[in-house]
């Protein structure tokens, strides 16, 4: 069997596979790239120059989220409009996200477009329609986040391995010749699926000994509850990790449909109707962001004092707790009693089947990614590049 120990001693005999090069390779490969290619003998002004593991912090993931998110309209969209030669599935994926996030806001609005200012009760009529189907939107959204920070937190709590630390992808200048449609990095995740799984991202290559190069796996071992003081603990790891992968993303979208359809029928009950989008925005407007009012001479703007961070905090906190808090449980208890029988008998399905496919995926994937459930089955030689696609 191989080890991790004799795996980087070969390194240098090591053929590249999985369309993946050997630090030698690449190095070889650049330089004579570099020395018959005008444009590679610019300054590489890029962030990564190479495949890079990113620090798995709340505020660093949505740092990412934001540029992937602003990378569809002002990256990926040029790009794949101009024809870029080098355009990625995973850059069509990114587009494909586009429809998605706008279609239900602008379906919503619809309702508002057709309102008959002269009419009060079809405009009265056409808001309130509006009003749920924007909350449907809004609670769509929220259902489908809910979902997969379920698994998320299982498979983290569980196996240790958290499927949305995420890592930066160089793409390499040499290879980009696409005018003014270039980019040159594409953020990715670890464990995005089974077959892009970067596991070569979790070595520590600083490592000197199999011990230390494969810390990451045997924490990730004690987890699963493998045997953790044998060389090759990545090699048993990995089938696991693996088997978790595809349990996970399986039970994402499984429960998002739960999920989803839960929050739709939330949206739809009488405890929205008494709450205004208009009180709370003024609730923040003036008791968060805004100034206290002293006397009527201030109301003419001469004299106007600050509120108190007290004060703010307790505004915050109307806010949340009258317009979204309060109405949000009042709904779900609306939905499971129902107006009628036959509303009741679907809220109750609905909020049931939810609650029973949530516990049979968390009990689902906490049971068959164990060790003791899995027959071992190595799957291979030690590689630090064979994730690399």
């Amino acid at each position: 069997m191989v080890t991790v120990s004799n795996s980087v001693n070969s390194q240098m005999n090591r053929p590249a596979y999985q369309s993946s090069f050997t630090s030698t390779a690449k190095a070889y490969i650049d330089k004579n790239f570099q020395s018959n290619n005008s444009d590679s003998k610019k300054a590489d002004n890029r962030k990564y120059k190479e495949d890079t593991l990113l620090e798995n912090t709340f505020a660093n993931r949505m740092r990412i989220n934001l540029n992937k998110t602003l990378d569809i309209p002002l990256v990926h969209f040029p790009r794949g409009l101009g024809g870029a030669p080098d355009y990625t599935f995973f850059e069509f994926l990114q587009t494909a996200k586009f429809p998605y996030y706008i279609g239900g806001p602008i379906l919503a609005a619809l309702f508002y477009a057709g309102v008959k200012k002269d009419n009060f009760k079809s405009a009265e009529a056409a808001q309130r329609v509006a009003k749920h189907m924007a909350l449907g939107v809004g609670l769509y959204y929220v259902g489908a986040a809910v979902a997969k920070s379920i698994i998320n937190n299982t498979v983290k709590l569980s196996r240790g391995m958290d499927l949305k630390h995420p890592y930066a992808k160089a793409i390499s200048t040499t290879t980009n010749h696409t005018g003014a449609f270039k980019k040159d990095v594409e953020y990715h995740t670890v464990f995005e699926s089974a077959d892009f799984t970067r596991t070569d991202l979790l070595y520590n290559k600083k490592g000197t000994t199999p011990k230390e190069i494969n810390e990451t796996y045997a924490r990730y071992g004690k987890k699963y509850g493998v045997n953790t003081e044998t060389n090759d603990v990545d090699q048993t790891v990995k089938p696991l990790m693996k088997k978790t992968i595809i349990m996970a993303r399986a039970w994402q979208y499984a429960l998002t449909a739960f999920f989803v359809t839960l929050g739709i029928g939330m949206a739809n009950q009488k405890a929205w109707d008494n709450t205004s989008a208009y009180g709370f925005k003024e609730t923040l407007k003036k008791g968060v962001f805004g100034r206290n009012i002293k006397d009527k001479a201030a109301q003419q703007g001469e004299f106007v004092s600050k509120l108190s961070a007290k004060d703010r905090i307790n505004n915050l906190k109307v806010a949340v707790y009258d317009y979204i808090l309060q109405p949000f449980g009042q709904s779900f208890v609306q939905f499971w009693k129902g107006h009628n029988k036959a509303s009741s008998i679907a809220g109750k399905t609905v909020i049931l089947s939810t609650a029973l496919a949530t516990a049979t995926a968390i009990g689902l994937i906490t049971h068959k990614t164990s060790a003791r459930k899995h027959k071992v089955e190595v799957s291979g030689t030690n590689s630090f590049d064979e994730g690399q696609k």
